[in-house]
């Protein structure tokens, strides 16, 4: 069983040693004597501390250009340095910026909906081009859209890992990792080499929400790992927030839940910034999209169009309902991406860009 010390449990053994830095260097006899613990307590706690071999932790922190912020640096987040169980040392790959105080988590499913994926991108999209900070888990499905919207609005975004930095997971979002690095930070708690185990991600999600102002779930199941960072976000006093969805959809039920109990429903950005009042204020006001000459519209590219529902739509629905032969429904398709007005999704469905007007 790994050994968990609180800020508390550590405030207190500084004290007993002497401070901070007499507790760094004291060794299990030490700490036996000075603390008043058992042997094979006082045995685990250096261990804890200096992470097995300090020197090559260390070292190899550097040569990744990781920096290991212990709880009381100027450098660690003020607003997770006041959570409970806040942790003892953070591994911060990137940069943490005061800026990034003004922060929400977007947290939901590993195998979101379109509609889920599309909605957490612009909610994200239109948070992170007004300056707040984006927060996730670097993981598949929504994490990974909030990340990547957060970067394609030109703001910064945070991704903590329920592993070592060293352990990057999932593997397949290392070069997303990479730009987030370049615009924000990826963080973990854990040792550089951690190896990403199941039950260190409930743990995780309390850094996820504690680094935050709030949480936003998009797509939960009742029992989903979305639904603990809320949980956490609610025991640090954090504003939880959720986006409905359908209520068939089991991937919208968790969501659901929470807006019975007491989250703030969302359906635009300003119902979240309404939420944090004063903090809102502040922030940069919302950029105007810039004025795009209309695309002409032959006829049989608007019948295709407009054969496209709210929903992904397969082709054979879009030719039986623009009444078009299939190989021109199939090119005209072809064009309309082009012209960035529809998306293909994986079976040859097809839906409307999220930000296309009606």
């Amino acid at each position: 069983m790994t050994l968990r010390l609180s800020v508390e449990d550590y405030e207190r053994l500084a004290a007993a040693l002497g401070g901070h830095e007499a507790l760094r260097k004291a060794s299990a006899g030490d700490i036996e004597r000075a603390a008043h613990v058992g042997s094979k307590l006082a045995a685990d706690i250096p261990r804890l501390l200096r992470g097995g071999d300090a020197d090559e932790e260390l070292r190899q922190a550097e040569e990744r250009s990781v920096a290991i912020l212990p709880f009381n640096s100027p450098a660690y987040p003020a607003l997770l340095r006041r959570i409970p169980d806040a942790p003892l040392v953070l591994y911060v790959q990137g940069a943490i910026e005061p800026a990034d105080a003004v922060a929400l988590a977007v947290v939901g499913s590993r195998f979101p909906t379109h509609y889920g994926t599309t909605q957490a991108g612009r909610l994200a999209s239109e948070l992170a081009a007004r300056g707040m900070t984006i927060v996730s888990g670097l993981a598949q499905g929504i994490d990974t859209a909030a990340h990547r919207a957060a970067l394609d609005a030109g703001g910064r975004t945070l991704a903590v890992l329920g592993g070592g930095i060293a352990k990057l997971y999932p593997a397949e979002n290392a070069a997303l990792a990479d730009e987030i690095v370049a615009h924000g930070a990826v963080v973990s708690d854990f040792p550089l080499h951690t190896k990403p185990r199941d039950f260190y991600f409930p743990k995780r999600n309390r850094i996820v929400s504690g680094l935050a102002l709030g949480v936003l779930v998009v797509e939960a199941a009742f029992k989903s790992g979305a639904l603990i960072t809320a949980d956490w976000a609610l025991a640090q006093g954090r504003e939880v927030f959720a986006l409905p969805g359908r209520v068939t959809d089991k991937r919208s039920r968790g969501c659901h839940l929470l807006i019975k109990q007491g989250a703030k429903l969302v359906e635009t950005s300003g119902d979240i910034l309404e939420e944090l009042g004063d903090v809102a204020r502040a922030l940069a006001p919302p950029r105007s999209k810039p004025q795009e000459e209309a695309l002409p519209l032959a006829a049989e590219q608007l019948a295709v169009y407009k054969a496209i529902g709210d929903d992904p739509t397969h082709i054979d629905a879009i030719a039986d309902a623009s009444g078009l032969p299939a190989q021109q429904v199939a090119s005209t398709l072809m064009l309309l991406e082009l012209k960035r007005l529809v998306t293909q999704l994986p079976g040859k469905h097809f839906v409307r860009k999220a930000d296309q007007p009606e």
